[in-house]
């Protein structure tokens, strides 16, 4: 015997009495359901975000050892995001100098993250009925370059056995990049193939910002070999085209990131020592109610109602995209860089990559996708309320009608922007770099006001000593953090004397 039948045989006898127990204990139990699955992701969301900001806090401490554990429970309670917390990990393993754990993870996530990137139908349709965070974490297209650019780092600042290879691919990936530009400031029928010198007048997207790290570091990579000298060359041209961005007076003159020649390149019996800092965090993303777009769909449901059959759940709680919380820096310091004790020899540091110019330009550029996908979901959800009540028959005002549009209601409150983000990523990317004698030096590193003249520290900061080991015709690599009021970690690529 079916289970219908047997739903049917011991339901109430009367008219509507077995369809009506059907309708009350199917919406009874999806209604559970939904409570229960609600309350279990809300409580591991809720444990993983505690260890994640644990695990954040620890690392602006000055302590990122003690970071691994917390990420690593953050992980186990929200397994859906481990990718987006495994790159966070990575970044804290890098902190600790250990830099060929972290190219090991850095290179497991970005192959996830390739694989990811490909459209799911089972995902897309599960964001459509629930939220875009159904949509397994790709990133977006900064933090993935990010990821090439850490794994790069981790390579040269390790063994640096695979960081031509790598620098080769997000080669690859900066070429595709200038095509897709370059076709869309042209006419449609119209490919640019290559690097074109005109280009350079174009500004590029701050979202794309992140590739002046793939290119300042590929040049550098490829500046060691005589042989790649126009390589080198079009790879520091391109530093200059990345790290621009809309909006920016084209007409003024700005401070050259790179002043001073890249392995080979420099004077006989020379290296040059790069140093780059990672200096504050990145913003944070929070929900935006479009309110705008919500109105509208209030109007919508309202006139739809009035003229249907049946009525719609009302637009009660607002469509939510999710926005940066702030697009200028916010960071005070900057980096100053001396040999030694020596004044004169102090220099600032360049900023090479704001990431928040680029995930504000990020949001603009999805901005308008967001609020379509938040429409969609909305018309599909408020559809199947529409189809269940006329499959039902059920009559308007009634108690069922009631249940259904609150159903309805709470469905949609259920919703939530996709705020995932790498919360160690920093706020900005400076570089300096200093050509040496071959030979074993100490440099002396420190933080300075940023936007200002002074090179001197204020009272309090002290300086850092790095050592470094300088090769003649190569490139020497130091990695600076300094997330909040001093530098907490500092990795160097070479074994110090």
């Amino acid at each position: 015997m079916s289970k219908k039948n047997v739903l049917d045989q011991s339901a109430p006898r009367g008219p509507d009495g077995p369809r009506s127990m059907r309708i009350c204990v199917s919406f009874s139990s999806c209604y559970a359901g939904i409570c229960c699955i609600v309350l279990l992701v809300c409580c591991g969301c809720g444990t993983a975000t505690r260890h994640q900001l644990a695990a954040v806090a620890r690392v602006d401490s000055g302590t990122p050892e003690d970071a691994l554990a917390e990420f690593d429970k953050a992980a186990a309670a929200r397994g859906a995001d481990r990718d987006v917390i495994a790159i966070d990990r990575a970044l804290a393993v890098l902190m600790t100098r250990q830099p060929t754990v972290a190219e090991a993870s850095f290179r497991e996530t970005r192959k996830r993250l390739d694989f990811l990137r490909q459209k799911d139908l089972r995902e897309q349709t599960t964001a459509m009925i629930s939220d875009d965070k159904a949509v397994a974490w790709s990133g977006r297209e900064f933090e993935q370059r990010m990821v090439d650019n850490l794994l790069i780092l981790s390579s040269l600042l390790g063994n640096q056995q695979d960081a031509f290879a790598y620098a080769g691919q997000t080669t690859e990936k900066l070429a595709a990049d200038r095509q897709e530009l370059a076709v869309s400031k042209t006419e449609p029928d119209v490919i640019v193939v290559g690097h074109s010198e005109e280009d350079e007048t174009l500004p590029a997207p701050s979202r794309f910002s992140a590739n002046a790290l793939s290119a300042y570091l590929n040049a550098a990579i490829r500046s060691e070999n005589p042989m790649d000298a126009d390589l080198t060359q079009r790879a520091i041209r391109q530093v200059g085209y990345w790290s621009s961005s809309e909006g920016d007076d084209v007409d003024s003159q700005p401070t050259p990131i790179v002043t001073a020649s890249f392995g080979t390149n420099s004077q006989q019996g020379n290296g040059v020592v790069h140093i780059i800092t990672f200096t504050g965090r990145i913003t944070d993303w929070l929900p935006e109610r479009a309110a705008p777009t919500s109105a509208a769909l209030l109007i919508a449901d309202q006139i739809l109602s009035a003229v249907g059959d049946h009525t719609l759940p009302p637009t009660v709680a607002p469509v939510q995209i999710a926005k940066p919380a702030t697009r200028v820096s916010t960071h005070p310091l900057t980096t100053v860089v001396r040999r030694g004790q020596d004044r004169q020899s102090s220099i600032r540091s360049r900023v090479l990559v704001d990431l928040n110019k680029a995930a504000w330009d990020s949001y603009d550029a999805d901005r308008n996708n967001q609020i379509a996908r938040a429409v969609s979901r909305r018309i599909v959800k408020k559809g199947a309320v529409y189809a269940a009540k006329n499959q039902m028959s059920v009559a308007g005002g009634s108690g069922t009608d009631l249940l259904l549009n609150l159903g309805g209601i709470a469905w949609e409150a259920l919703e939530k922007p996709d705020t995932r983000h790498v919360h160690l990523l920093p706020e900005r990317i400076e570089v300096v770099q200093v050509e040496l004698p071959a030979g074993d030096h100490t440099l002396e590193v420190s933080s300075v006001a940023e936007g200002g003249q002074s090179i001197e520290p204020p009272p309090g900061t002290e300086w850092q000593q790095v050592p470094v080991r300088v090769d003649d015709g190569r490139n020497t690599f130091v990695l600076c953090f300094c997330s909040r009021r001093s530098i907490v970690n500092t990795v160097v690529s070479n074994e110090t004397p």
